[in-house]
């Protein structure tokens, strides 16, 4: 069985059932003819946005969350306000101070938006700087990600 396939049928099993483990998941699955181990089920708990959530009874059980599509600035938006306390502006660069070890966190995040303005990132544990290739195109920035603070 195909991974694309296991996990259909694990959403299919938790939308239907009360599952409250993932013994109880894999049980299921079995019963389907699916045998897997608990490590793949982890994963793809993971990889589905499976969390355990309460019911109105308070059974404690896995539920899927809703898969909602957000541009990367927006996401980037959220981790700042999650995790950046502060960003100053030095000559060519911007220092960003963070929550101790989420600095590579929220580089990768910053990195993955491939800005032009931005050449090159070194993260600490609660630092990061970002260089630009100039004075103009970092204050730019600055301003860009003091209002991701806002």
């Amino acid at each position: 069985m195909g991974k694309k396939r296991r996990q259909l049928l694990i959403k299919q099993i938790i939308s239907q059932n009360d599952i409250e483990s993932q013994h109880q998941l894999l049980r299921e699955l079995a019963k389907e003819g699916i045998e897997a181990t608990q490590a793949t089920i982890s994963r793809d708990i993971r990889e589905l946005s499976i969390v355990k959530v309460h019911d109105t009874t308070g059974l404690v059980k896995y539920g899927i969350l809703p898969k909602k599509e957000t541009q990367p600035e927006d996401h980037l938006r959220e981790v700042f306000k999650d995790s950046v306390s502060d960003v100053t502006h030095v000559q060519f660069m911007n220092v960003v101070k963070t929550l101790l070890g989420t600095a590579d966190i929220v580089a990768a995040e910053i990195d993955e938006l491939k800005w032009p303005e931005i050449v090159g990132t070194l993260a600490g544990t609660d630092t990061i700087v970002l260089i630009s290739t100039s004075n103009e195109e970092a204050k730019s920035l600055n301003e860009q990600l003091l209002s991701y603070l806002d």
